[in-house]
């Protein structure tokens, strides 16, 4: 990869072809997180349970994924998950190791194999407040570090937003 020998022209291509991650990889990675976010957005709260104990209210995606910057090799993407049962930052705070926890067995019981040439990781969880997996492609050459993050939906709760109003409780009381 020459990028001083290369017309101006070519470099869109060059980029695409040495620095960016294959569109195989790109497109899996991203039916897997609409998969996982699908599933937080169905079936939010307790795994079979009929009645959820929080509800999606949006889902806000960043990290260099997000905004189309990864790299080959390793990538990440950040997930904000606006949640309907926080009422307050402090309620976030206190409520937010039991959602994390919940989350994650449901995004293990719900990915068996989801996207064809990925697998799903939970890594050692070293980020407090932050839900960390992996989707790591078959042959490990490429993989994107996702960060799951439930958050107080402030602009709803103040009437800014579109969203509807906070209904549940994340505590187990509606």
């Amino acid at each position: 990869m020459d990028v001083y020998r290369t017309p101006a022209a070519e470099l869109d291509g060059l980029v695409a072809s040495s620095l960016q991650p294959p569109a195989e990889f790109v497109g899996a990675a991203r039916r897997a997180l609409g998969n996982l976010s699908a599933a937080l957005r169905e079936r939010g709260g307790r795994p079979g349970a009929a009645a959820q104990r929080w509800r999606v209210l949006k889902i806000v995606k960043g990290g260099s994924s997000g905004r189309g910057t990864a790299l080959r090799g390793g990538c990440d993407s950040e997930l904000v998950i606006f949640l309907d049962c926080f009422k307050s930052y402090e309620d976030q705070g206190a409520h937010r190791a039991e959602i994390l926890n919940e989350m994650r067995a449901l995004l293990e019981s719900s990915w068996q194999d989801t996207v064809l040439g990925l697998s799903l990781e939970f890594p050692e969880q070293n980020m407090p407040g932050v839900l960390q997996l992996r989707l790591a492609s078959t042959d490990l050459e490429n993989w994107m570090d996702v960060s799951l993050v439930p958050a107080f939906d402030a602009l709803a709760a103040a009437g800014g937003a579109s969203t509807p109003p906070a209904s549940r409780s994340c505590g187990g009381t509606s």
